[in-house]
């Protein structure tokens, strides 16, 4: 049933160009002020009161603390005493007689939404009448139901508002997080480009070390073949050294005996003399064997120095390329970690930007899906 008078609420009209930012709601500004009553006031003086200010919705009965003990709706007040004799009736009883003693009472620190909830389920007899607003159970004023349903419709404009804001908010963080996939999928992809680049080089210079490994391998057995035969010279010259001793002994012995065919032929007078050329052609033949065979002797221990030589060059340079064949064999199987390294980071970052990719498209999908919902609110 409607009110016979009921005032629109005071409201700011900063407070409603900003509803869109405010997010706590005052009762203070919603709430009325209307006549008081004690509980001996007489139905004429309370319509007296009525009368007096068109806007007033209705009369609250207090106690001497202020504390509500009944609401007299105007509607209702006048409907008692329009009647045919409603004014001998009436006007001199206690308007508490006709005042509702169990009025809906709210404090003015609760929260807004459980005073709607309580307005709305009121029943159908007392839905249109006012809510009594305390605090300390004293009385501060009264909310219409025209202040109920503004204060409802403030409060849906703030949700509404913060629905937008939260919405804009989170357009806006979908779209850096986009941004930042986006990114990312860009250094993944970047990433494993570089990834692949020395994944190559690193198998070249793999197969770099391989060439050398193998080189050297060559090396050193051309080094142990040159040993070999270094040593096996060695041997020959220590024989052909042998040899020339004997060649010296066996010439000092000739020497010797062509002396003594000498000191034999000259005994033996006019008839040795003929011994005696030869053995004097012999002693001189042994003199240039012995010469012979001494310089044979020096230049084979010179050759057999400069072969021990070359022998213990060949196995130092044998020991140094070994040590470099182990620097290299571990060259190869770093190569090899790094190969395989590189290779985990390619595909871990192929899949970085496959799954950046998946999620900048669920990112860029709930960025339209938010960008619909901002036009729809427009």
């Amino acid at each position: 049933m409607p009110m016979l008078l009921e005032a629109k609420p005071v409201v700011k009209q900063d407070e409603v160009e900003a509803i869109t930012e405010e997010h706590v709601i005052r009762l203070h500004d919603y709430y009325r002020q209307v006549p008081v009553a004690r509980i001996h006031t007489t139905c004429g003086e309370a319509a007296t009161m009525l009368n007096q200010n068109q806007d007033f919705p209705c009369i609250v009965l207090c106690d001497e603390q202020m504390k509500p003990i009944g609401l007299l709706m105007r509607e209702t007040l006048y409907r008692m005493l329009n009647g045919r004799f409603a004014a001998d009736l009436f006007y001199r009883k206690p308007v508490m007689q006709a005042a509702n003693r169990a009025p809906v009472i709210v404090d003015i620190h609760r929260e807004a939404t459980a005073i709607i909830d309580i307005a709305l389920g009121r029943n159908e007899h007392h839905f249109y009448d006012c809510l009594l607003v305390t605090e300390k159970d004293r009385l501060l004023g009264v909310l219409t139901m025209r202040d109920v349903m503004s204060l409802s419709r403030k409060l849906q404009q703030a949700a509404s508002a913060e629905r937008e804001r939260t919405v804009t908010e989170s357009r806006q963080e979908i779209s850096r997080i986009n941004a930042a996939v986006t990114r990312l999928v860009h250094a993944a992809n970047q990433t494993a480009h570089e990834a692949r680049e020395i994944l190559a080089l690193s198998k070249r210079g793999e197969d770099s070390l391989k060439h050398v490994d193998a080189s050297y391998n060559r090396v050193h057995q051309h080094m142990e073949s040159q040993g070999q035969h270094a040593e096996q010279m060695l041997n020959s010259i220590k024989t052909g050294s042998g040899m020339a001793h004997s060649i010296r002994s066996l010439a000092d012995q000739s020497g010797l005996l062509a002396l003594n065919a000498s000191i034999e032929a000259a005994h033996a007078g006019e008839y040795g003399r003929g011994f005696q050329i030869v053995a004097g052609e012999i002693r001189a033949l042994a003199k240039q064997t012995r010469e012979v065979a001494g310089n044979m002797s020096s230049l084979l221990e010179d050759i057999g120095g400069l072969t021990l030589q070359t022998v213990e060059l060949v196995k130092a340079s044998g020991a140094e390329i070994d040590d470099s064949s182990v620097h290299v064999t571990a060259g190869g199987g770093a190569f090899r970690q790094l190969n395989s390294a590189v290779g985990d980071l390619s595909r871990i970052a192929e899949e970085i930007a496959l799954e950046g990719g998946k999620a900048g498209e669920i990112a860029e999908h709930i960025r339209l899906k938010l960008d619909e919902m901002v036009a729809d609110r427009v």
